[in-house]
Parts: structure tokens; C-alpha cells; sequence
């Protein structure tokens, strides 16, 4: 069975729970290392300012190249 961890990026617990999973011999889809040398989506690799954004902002930053690939990265897990 494949396991997604859904968490926020606060979350210091998540990667521990990751490893252990995996350490259990099940198959763990990480969102914040999908895959060797990628470090998972961050609205900061759209905008550094996204903090401070509108939304009306977020809304149009949906259809961003980078956030339709870390959409579609999360749902082919």
C-alpha cells in the first residue's frame, strides 16, 4: 500500500513519521522529497512575497507552471 503523510510544512513530526513508515517496509510518497533532488513544491518558488499575497493574487497563482506541477507531482503520488 502507498502511504501519503498529508501535513504542513510546520509540521516538524511529518518526516520522522515518513521514515518510520518506510522503516515498517511500507511504500511513503514524502511531498516535501517526491524525488531524488527534489525538494517539493513552495509557493516561495513562485513568488517570495507569497505571504503577503491577496486572494485574488493566490487565485491567479493556481494557474502558475510551478504550482500546476506541484499539484499534479502530489496527485500522481
Amino acid at each position: 500500500m502507498k502511504i501519503y503523510v498529508a501535513s504542513s510544512w510546520r509540521n516538524d513530526h511529518q518526516p520522522g513519521v515518513v521514515h518510520d513508515l518506510r522503516e515498517a517496509g511500507h511504500e511513503v510518497y514524502d511531498f516535501r522529497n517526491p524525488r531524488e533532488g527534489d525538494n517539493g513544491f513552495h509557493w516561495s518558488d513562485i513568488d517570495p512575497g507569497w505571504e503577503t499575497w491577496s486572494p485574488a493574487r493566490y487565485r491567479e497563482c493556481l494557474e502558475h507552471p510551478i504550482a500546476k506541477a506541484g499539484f499534479q507531482s502530489d496527485m500522481d503520488a
